[in-house]
Parts: C-alpha cells; sequence; structure tokens
C-alpha cells in the first residue's frame, strides 16, 4: 500500500486529473466538476466526524473525485463502472500501487444507487454517503432541478405539484424525485452521523418543496392583498 505522504500527493494529482476532463464537457450542472469538489470536502468532513484516517481518508477523497468522470466523458449509463475503468488510467499515471488502485476503483463501482450495492469498504462507505449527501438540502434541491431539465423532465405536475394524493412520477415531474429516491437516502446512510445530517438536509429540501408548491398554486400572495410576505 502506498503510504499516506504519498496518497496526499496524489489527491493533487487526481484532483487536476480530474478538472481537465471536466473542462469543456457537456454534462448537467447536476453531476459536473463541482459536485465532484463538493463530494469530495464531504468525504472530508465524514472521515473526520467518524474517525477514519490515514491511508483510507485519503482514498475517500480520491474516490470522490474521480467517482463520475465517466460523465463527463460519456454520459450517465452504466457509469459507476465506466468511472472505475477511467479512474485505473487515471490512478496509475498519478503512481498508484495496485492495492490503492483496487480499493478507489471498487469504491467508485460501487457508489452508484441506482445499482444498489453494499459497500465492502470504509472506501466505499464513505464515498456512498458523500455523494447522498450532495443530492440533499438546498444543493440537492438545484441539482434536482438542473438534472430534471437536462432530460426533459417537466418540472410539477400542473394540478398537485407535490404527490400527496397521487403516486410519484419522477419520470414525467422532476420534483417527484424527492418522493421516489430522495426521501429514503437517511435510511440508506452507512454511519450514524452522515444519517444525523441527511435527515437535517432531507429537512431543508422538503422546506424548500413545500415553498414551491404555495408559490405553484399562488398561495404566497397574501402579503400583496395587505398582509405579511
Amino acid at each position: 500500500m502506498c503510504d499516506t505522504n504519498a496518497l496526499r500527493a496524489a489527491v493533487d494529482k487526481v484532483r487536476a486529473a480530474v478538472a481537465r476532463i471536466y473542462r469543456g464537457a457537456k454534462v448537467p450542472s447536476s453531476h459536473d466538476y463541482s459536485h465532484a469538489v463538493r463530494v469530495a470536502r464531504l468525504a472530508r468532513a465524514i472521515c473526520r466526524a467518524v474517525g477514519v484516517g490515514g491511508r483510507e481518508a485519503a482514498l475517500a477523497e480520491i474516490a470522490s473525485y474521480l467517482h463520475d468522470v465517466a460523465v463527463a466523458l460519456g454520459g450517465k449509463e452504466g457509469h459507476a463502472d465506466q468511472s472505475a475503468e477511467e479512474a485505473r488510467r487515471i490512478l496509475a499515471e498519478a503512481g498508484l500501487c495496485e492495492a490503492c488502485v483496487e480499493a478507489v476503483t471498487r469504491a467508485i463501482a460501487e457508489h452508484s444507487w441506482a445499482e444498489g450495492r453494499r459497500p465492502t469498504s470504509i472506501v466505499s462507505a464513505v464515498l456512498q454517503d458523500a455523494d447522498r449527501l450532495d443530492a440533499l438540502g438546498v444543493v440537492g434541491f438545484a441539482r434536482m432541478v438542473a438534472y430534471g431539465s437536462w432530460i426533459g423532465r417537466m418540472l410539477h405536475h400542473p394540478a398537485e405539484v407535490l404527490p400527496r394524493g397521487r403516486e410519484p412520477d419522477e419520470n414525467a415531474y422532476t420534483v417527484d424525485h424527492a418522493f421516489t429516491k430522495l426521501a429514503s437516502l437517511p435510511s440508506a446512510m452507512n454511519f450514524e452521523w452522515s444519517r444525523r445530517v441527511a435527515e437535517a438536509r432531507l429537512n431543508r429540501l422538503m422546506r424548500l418543496l413545500e415553498e414551491l408548491e404555495r408559490e405553484a398554486h399562488a398561495r404566497d400572495l397574501d402579503w400583496a392583498r395587505g398582509g405579511a410576505p
């Protein structure tokens, strides 16, 4: 295994390589380079909070920068496995040993929510939680809207904005994604600390959706008739 100093140096090399790949790439802003940067920050925060350090913390940060790199190269379909393959090339160029390359690429292959894979290492568990935390809160709301727009979904059902009495349909309405996937993320977290953060961020996201519902139904206009905003 590479020592911690070598891995910290590799973090900088990987970050620079990933930034070059994303530069000029046609990707939705939900999955752009800033997403990779945020996930890396969240991975560092998780590691500090749960006591993961040394090699594992550095490997989790490296995996965070690389986890969606295939989206910038060819799209979202099958991106976890494809990102793992592209990561293998980048990591070899960065000088990582085979054991470290394997740890990172396995974590990347396991990160996708759609694939439903359980983490087989601490590095994988950290990456899963970090990626999923970025799907919640104000950032998660913005990413949900950005991706829905990118693939041509309507923002919300024209009559019943939030699926209170109807079945959610995320393939038709962007905001329904919050009820088909995002609401279940806290219970899917690997660490208790991540779960608490996820619950707080989910509550924030749901408050935004409730405000969107009020505005879509023009229920926010009382102040214009003499009341308070």
